[in-house]
């Protein structure tokens, strides 16, 4: 690699770890935040954000000096979602959902070795889970990670398996390969995946895969709300109303459930 080629290389990372900086605050960031954030010179990130405004990919509040996504990063987060049209297609049925449990239904997909949300209904409670659009999960302690990973084929699971890091959330984590290996044999039997305050102190959640035309998961629909809404027998009777909902996500976009899954499901 060239000296000028690395330059611009160097350049576009810097670029895009400001422009992933600023998508992570909602009140966005002053140029000195950026900095911070980034490990950038304040001079360094000056130039880069005169750079990014000029195309729209950020703007900047001149009252409070904040920089925030500009229309240009707007299109392009809007584009990941309308490149996949199924997102669109199951809204309708996230709502219905959202209506019948009165919690927070989320649209989860896969994303290397953590859950993504990408689509969401939130609860009208006061008191309810919202996890941002964009933020991830991992695989072993949520309740759209465990469907996710529990719908692969045998062998692809294994290999993403073996690159979790187990990580403890809180004291109910699931903590080795093993026990999450018992659990998949469960979430496979069921068709339904759960998160009995796992990931979230306080939260529970359940989930089911949705397939596609292969066989492979698409998606994960779940459903999450406080434990203290959200006993044990709402939770179940939650897993059946999203296990349902699954069924028939699958069948709108012309999904097959492929041989290892719960023929009850």
């Amino acid at each position: 690699m060239s000296e000028e080629t690395s330059g611009q290389s160097k350049t576009l990372v810097r670029g895009l770890s400001i422009l992933n900086a600023c998508s992570s605050s909602r009140s966005g960031l002053t140029l000195v935040e950026i900095a911070d954030a980034t490990d950038l010179a304040p001079s360094t990130v000056h130039r880069l954000l005169a750079t990014l405004e000029a195309q729209a990919f950020l703007s900047v509040d001149h009252e409070t000096g904040r920089w925030r996504i500009g229309v240009a990063g707007f299109r392009m987060g809007n584009a990941f979602v309308r490149s996949r049209d199924y997102v669109a297609q199951l809204r309708p049925l996230m709502i219905e959902l959202s209506d019948r449990t009165g919690e927070t239904v989320n649209l989860a997909i896969l994303s290397g070795s953590k859950a993504l949300f990408v689509a969401q209904i939130e609860s009208a409670n006061m008191m309810r889970m919202v996890a941002p659009l964009g933020s991830l999960s991992p695989l072993h302690a949520s309740g759209a990670g465990k469907a996710l990973l529990a719908a692969l084929e045998q062998e692809e699971r294994a290999e993403l398996m073996d690159q979790l890091n187990f990580d403890a959330m809180t004291q109910k984590t699931l903590g080795s390969c093993a026990a999450l290996s018992e659990e998949i044999d469960r979430i496979i039997a069921e068709g339904r995946s759960y998160d009995r305050e796992e990931h979230v102190d306080g939260m529970q959640c359940v989930a089911a895969p949705v397939f596609g035309e292969l066989g492979a998961p698409i998606c994960a629909l779940s459903v999450s709300g406080p434990s203290v809404r959200v006993t044990e027998p709402v939770l179940v009777g939650h897993g059946d109303a999203v296990s349902k909902t699954a069924q028939m996500a699958t069948q709108l976009l012309g999904g097959v459930v492929p041989k290892h899954w719960s023929s009850d499901a």
